[in-house]
């Protein structure tokens, strides 16, 4: 009972730091006013918001990110087509670019011309009265210009396209090829998806595996890592207009990650920690979550000695791939040049010239185009994953397996709910995923009276 007590104490005092709770899901009305399509004075280039702009055109576009690496490469790539064209960035860790943008909002304060979006609060900062909607007049993108698993996240409730995805931030598994050729029996993605396909599957094995190791090697790192993963492979909204269906959405992944917990399946690892991190090089774990960014990102940067021994491989994951993060770009309303940042996004996220610089950091853009006019562009080789062509097995093997989930401005209570509840596990044998989904449960009744929790 003890337990119980200081868990449910913990969620209070969790709802006190909140940020966007309690607000219901937008109803679906008028369509937002087709975009002005202002820009620069006296230019006829406005007319046509699919023709290139002239070479010698010039112009200042503002954006805030937190992405120094893209957001480099891809403004350096579009200045070699357009040499007049500046840039001004100003870094903002992601988590707190939401607040600075309701501050602005609140205030008159001054937005930037290009906004981003990361997937975490996404669904709330585009509900703000900021962007314009690209798929109307005069942008008019095709949304169908994207693979499929991406465009429910780029839309709001009124389904108007308020931003494109930079990159395919598609994920399967990334494994160690020595420890599953010892354990395992082998390192070829193609039997170890044959193996597992099920986490049922996967839980048995990690079970023999710890026994095997004598206890020192787990299959997974850590539980949130694990539930995260696991809890996107559906696909199915967690909000559907005034409930939110946990029981469905969600008990899944949590009964999932008790197993792995009381297996010895996974260790406990905190997550996105230093000694999480520092895991990845130390050769006790077989598999973790692997999404485009990850690979220069974490495996690259934490696991030196994988450089010369091609340490790891890439699989799909057993009952399916997610998208892992994600960020968009999008124009504000108060944009002071809304025909060169279209210009700009477009040759960013769709054009092939922006896949071929996104290729150079090991990214894959979500177009379709790029890859139907460069075959080559979908290449993509590290030499920590050894001779494996780990850009085509994203872009062919793990997209088609992916199903997006369209986004809710309430994800991210639901988010806070689950963090707190995945510590708990970690730390806390004794609670079973019985527990924790009526944690949850009491935990979003707390946070958002006017829903149905079911």
């Amino acid at each position: 009972m003890k337990k119980v007590c200081c868990f449910l104490v913990a969620i209070s005092l969790l709802s006190l730091v909140g940020c966007g709770k309690n607000q219901r899901e937008p109803e679906v009305t008028e369509k937002i006013p087709k975009a002005d399509g202002q820009n620069h004075e006296n230019i006829d280039w406005q007319e046509s918001y699919d023709e290139p702009l002239p070479a010698d055109y010039e112009g200042t576009l503002s954006m805030w990110g937190w992405d120094d690496a893209y957001y480099k490469t891809v403004t350096e790539a579009f200045r070699k087509k357009y040499p007049n064209v500046k840039f001004e960035y100003t870094p903002v860790e992601n988590g707190d670019l939401i607040q600075k943008y309701k501050t602005a909002l609140i205030t008159g304060g001054e937005l930037p011309d290009i906004g981003w979006a990361v997937m975490a609060y996404r669904a709330e900062i585009f509900e703000l009265d900021m962007w314009e909607p690209l798929n109307q007049e005069p942008y008019g993108f095709d949304i169908s210009q994207v693979h499929e698993c991406v465009r429910p996240q780029m839309m709001n409730s009124k389904r108007d396209v308020c931003g494109i995805e930079q990159t395919l931030a598609a994920a399967g598994l990334a494994y160690r090829r020595d420890l599953a050729e010892e354990y395992l029996g082998t390192d070829d993605p193609k039997e170890l998806e044959t193996m597992f396909p099920d986490w049922q599957s996967f839980i048995e094995k990690g079970k023999e595996v710890y026994d095997n190791s004598n206890g020192t090697v787990y299959l997974w790192p850590g539980l949130a890592d694990a539930q995260q993963f696991i809890r996107e492979q559906q696909g199915i909204p967690w909000i559907e207009g005034d409930t939110i269906r946990v029981t469905d959405t969600l008990k899944h992944s949590l009964d999932i990650v008790c197993k792995f917990r009381d297996s010895h399946t996974s260790d406990t690892l905190e997550a996105w920690t230093p000694k999480w991190y520092e895991a990845l090089g130390k050769g006790t774990h077989i598999f973790t979550g692997c999404a485009t960014w990850s690979v220069a990102f974490e495996i690259e940067q934490y696991d030196p000695e994988g450089k010369d021994k091609g340490h790891w491989g890439l699989m799909s994951a057993p009952e399916g791939n997610i998208l892992w993060g994600g960020t968009t770009m999008g124009i504000t309303k108060t944009c002071k040049d809304k025909r060169l940042a279209w210009e700009f996004i477009k040759f960013a996220t769709l054009s092939t010239e922006g896949a071929e610089a996104l290729n150079t950091l090991g990214l894959l853009t979500t177009a379709i185009r790029p890859y139907e006019e460069n075959p080559d562009l979908g290449s993509y080789k590290s030499p920590w994953f050894g001779s494996q062509d780990i850009g085509d097995y994203f872009l062919n093997e793990i997209v088609p397996n992916i199903r997006g989930r369209k986004i809710s401005v309430n994800d991210s209570v639901i988010h806070e709910g689950l963090n707190l509840i995945n510590a708990s596990l970690r730390k806390d044998s004794e609670i079973t995923s019985q527990d924790a989904l009526q944690y949850l449960k009491d935990y979003l009744k707390e946070e958002l009276p006017d829903y149905k929790i079911e």
